[in-house]
């Protein structure tokens, strides 16, 4: 690979517009994902059909996102893990949005379903950042959201119909991941703060 390939790859994956790299960003990821904990903790028996559907959203936009990626900029090494992760995402996000109209898919398929589809879209994840580590770096904030989304996957999959109780350690997942993510995004405002001091002209 050249190195110019590199260096473009590594500063579109760092840019601020592109989710799991941008301190702001992550930030918004950490304080949505604590939200969605306390709410989940406080009120399971509401919150399990509510939640599958708001994961199965950001599932597609996300998805939709990193296919957009994919195809912009073809000849990256992120690209055809991007298209194959968001292909993934759209399909299982897409059929578990459309089950709520469908009497062929009911609630407990929807659900697995949509977890199969994540531990997918999370091993993906984690596989794509270990065969791009040299062109992209080390990326810790993807990791958190991969091993998250595994996580979830596995929650939803082995959650039973009416267990609250799954249903809560779901949302405590969701409490400790959301403020992993906002300690890692305080911990990258304070590097580019630093950053911007080293280059400025004095």
């Amino acid at each position: 690979m050249h190195l110019q390939d590199i260096a473009t790859d590594v500063a579109r994956q760092t840019a601020p517009w592109k989710a799991g790299q941008s301190w702001w960003i992550i930030g918004i990821e950490g304080i949505v994902a604590l939200v969605i904990g306390v709410y989940i903790v406080a009120d399971p028996f509401r919150a399990s059909e509510v939640i599958r559907f708001l994961i199965a959203v950001v599932l597609l936009v996300d998805s939709a996102g990193l296919i957009v990626d994919g195809f912009r900029v073809r000849g990256l090494p992120t690209s055809p893990w991007e298209t194959l992760r968001g292909g993934v995402g759209v399909t299982v996000a897409g059929l578990t949005l459309l089950s709520a109209w469908s009497y062929a898919i009911g609630d407990t398929a929807a659900r697995q379903l949509l977890a199969i589809g994540l531990l997918a879209y999370g091993i993906l994840g984690i596989v794509s950042l270990i065969f791009t580590l040299r062109a992209t770096g080390f990326k810790a904030a993807a990791i958190i959201a991969d091993l998250l989304t595994i996580v979830l996957g596995f929650l939803l999959l082995t959650a039973r119909p009416g267990d609250t109780g799954g249903t809560q350690l779901l949302g405590v997942v969701a409490i400790v991941g959301g403020l992993a993510l906002l300690v890692y995004s305080w911990i990258l405002r304070g590097d580019s703060a630093r950053g911007v001091s080293a280059v400025a002209p004095e």
